[in-house]
């Protein structure tokens, strides 16, 4: 014999968003196309940073391996013969190039190859940094001055308009946005079962108004031009983009 369901009132709560939110639902970094293989954790690759190619030449017959850990030798470098560095941790480089057994791809100690210039890889490493703090923003949907308009639309999605200003100091384009909050509410209703639950859902309601100014691509200065979108904090700074070459 079938039991039927308890009569008992319960209490639940469900999340449900009643309206759509206009911020991205990814917080990627906006990037170009990446290499699909695994990545090895804490490396600086380059191809986040520049789409050209990095040289160096052999400078001695040292083995390469398939991991940054120097695990499992793929082969031995082909002395003065040109590689090309894919990414970098502190004692290792990745790099693709001619072993003595024909092409390979894997780890090698910097000393194995030619110096790299100090001031790119310094340069590099500045790059790194920012980008995990841009990566932070736009995950948190936030925004701040030396941002590039490619992040901030990332963070911010696309403005609700755009106007730009033509003065002495050249040209300014400014991204106007209105900025939201999700507002909880409840209501009551009852379950398939006929018991009475307990519903959560939001509402989105508008928060405030922020005007963005580009000079160069770059955030110049933010504005609230209504409420207080920010937070009270004030803006927040980044360094701008660094060119490589």
């Amino acid at each position: 014999m079938k039991t039927k369901p308890s009569r008992i009132i319960t209490t639940v709560v469900v999340g449900m968003v009643a309206l759509a939110s206009t911020v991205p639902c990814s917080a990627a970094l906006p990037a170009r196309e990446k290499s699909s293989l695994s990545r090895e954790p804490g490396a600086i690759y380059f191809e986040d940073f520049t789409e050209k190619r990095v040289e160096l030449l052999a400078m001695r017959q040292d083995p390469i391996y398939a991991t940054a850990q120097r695990k499992r030798a793929l082969g031995v470098l082909k002395k003065s013969r040109k590689v090309i560095v894919l990414a970098m941790t502190d004692k290792q480089y990745l790099i693709r190039g001619m072993a003595l057994h024909g092409q390979v791809k894997g780890w090698v100690l910097p000393s194995s190859l030619a110096s790299l210039d100090k001031e790119f890889v310094a340069n590099l490493r500045a790059l790194y940094e920012r980008q995990k703090i841009v990566g932070e923003l736009i995950e948190n949907h936030q925004i701040a001055l030396g941002m590039t308009t490619e992040e901030v639309v990332a963070s911010m999605g696309k403005p609700g308009r755009k106007h730009s200003k033509l003065d002495k100091g050249g040209r300014r384009d400014v991204y106007d946005y209105v900025t939201y909050e999700k507002v909880p509410q409840y209501q009551t209703r009852r379950d398939a079962y006929g018991n009475l639950i307990r519903q959560k859902y939001y509402i989105k309601v508008e928060s405030g108004k922020l005007s963005v100014t580009f000079k160069n691509e770059v955030v110049a200065s933010i504005e609230e031009t209504e409420g207080n979108p920010l937070g009270g904090d004030g803006a927040k700074i980044v360094p701008v983009p660094i060119e490589l070459f």
